[in-house]
């Protein structure tokens, strides 16, 4: 696994490790519980991998260009490695509450295969090719895939931290 996702997948097992069910699914007024959280990232990593196969099977990367505010926003979260408060998740990756009890090997298991594709997709299309678009950042690579999925899990571990702590 590419040392960008092994290290989400570790600060998941750590912050999750000890949590109850009943933990995970409590949540402050009016924001996603824990496990909530989990099945954001889960959705957010089962787009990616549906968008990389689509242009894996059409056999060309994503096509499109990029706007200036897309390059500024990039240059915020792959380059400086924060995550803009307040922006809302697109609605593919809203919690529905489809995770059962086995949250965390399904999150795993997305996490895997969302790397394995990205993995595929490098290889076919080559490492400096924009391989899909990202709603607010626009054309990726898939080194910035990873990047961005970093920076995306810890901005949303450190909210399952502090939700999980203050439950303790």
């Amino acid at each position: 696994m590419a040392p960008e996702l092994e290290a989400v997948r570790r600060a998941t097992e750590n912050a999750t490790r000890s949590a109850s069910a009943e933990a995970l699914a409590r949540a402050p007024e009016g924001k996603w519980s824990s496990l909530q959280v989990l099945e954001h990232l889960f959705l957010s990593y089962t787009a990616t991998t549906k968008g990389l196969l689509r242009s894996l099977e059409a056999g060309r990367p994503e096509p499109g260009g990029q706007s200036f505010a897309q390059r500024l926003r990039r240059v915020y979260v792959l380059g400086i490695g924060r995550f803009p408060a307040g922006v809302e998740a697109p609605m593919q990756t809203v919690p529905r509450n489809i995770l059962g009890d086995d949250a965390i090997r399904q999150f795993n298991d997305a996490l895997v295969a969302m790397d394995a594709t990205l993995t595929d997709t490098e290889r076919r299309f080559g490492q400096n090719a924009r391989v899909l678009r990202h709603p607010v950042l626009g054309p990726l690579t898939a080194q910035q895939w990873r990047r961005f999925h970093l920076v995306h899990g810890r901005h949303h571990l450190r909210q399952i931290a502090v939700r999980l702590n203050s439950q303790s």
